[in-house]
């Protein structure tokens, strides 16, 4: 809209000009000894196309800036690690993933996509501790969190909880993690999950809860 006004004024002066020329066409304005030429209506036409092109330019260079900035927005993103089954193994997949800031929550719904945890789960509070010079992540989860849970196979709880236990540890350089659901113990009809657990493989975790 500024260039259609810009446009239209600078049209207006090439048809005033223009007309002028045409009572003047013979003439050249005198100052003393100086000769000042006229401008012809086709130098002025000419002379706005080239503002209005050159104005074009400037506001494509200004989207340009602006678009290069967004993409080095998106290439700063912070890159997480998560862990999630692979198929219907005892085993876990590793997968970095960009988040706009490494946060519990974000970590939380990067484990959701791949349904390691239901969709409705949410991190009530996290923190982390020194306990005999070890660093140990406290992570307390929302009720939906031990609901799932409890839906699934011995097998699959392991594979959920190791999931769970790795990517933090990943992600906060821990030592061990301690889960809770809603300040409380984790307890499923196979196992109550009175420790914090250190890192380890679906397949470990199983042997411990089978002891």
């Amino acid at each position: 809209m500024k260039i259609r006004k810009k446009a239209v004024f600078l049209i207006s002066i090439a048809v005033v000009s223009l007309a002028a020329c045409g009572i003047r066409s013979d003439r050249s304005v005198s100052s003393g000894e100086i000769i000042v030429p006229e401008v012809s209506s086709e130098d002025l036409l000419v002379s706005s196309l080239e503002y209005l092109l050159l104005e074009d330019t400037e506001n494509d260079t200004e989207s340009d800036e602006q678009q290069d900035a967004e993409d080095e927005k998106t290439n700063q993103d912070i890159q997480a690690v998560i862990y999630y089954g692979d198929g219907g193994t005892l085993a876990l997949i590793d997968e970095a993933v960009a988040v706009e800031e490494l946060t519990p929550e974000a970590l939380i719904d990067a484990l959701a996509r791949h349904n390691i945890v239901s969709l409705d789960t949410k991190v009530l509070s996290f923190e982390q501790t020194q306990e005999n010079g070890s660093t140990v992540l406290c992570l307390d989860l929302s009720k939906a969190f031990g609901e799932y849970l409890r839906t699934m196979s011995k097998e699959a709880e392991c594979i959920i909880l190791s999931a769970v236990v790795d990517t933090y540890l990943e992600n906060y350089t821990g030592d061990a993690v301690y889960i809770t659901v809603e300040g409380g113990v984790i307890s499923t009809s196979n196992y109550e999950f009175t420790e914090p657990l250190e890192r380890c493989t679906p397949a470990e975790l199983l042997e411990m809860m089978e002891k």
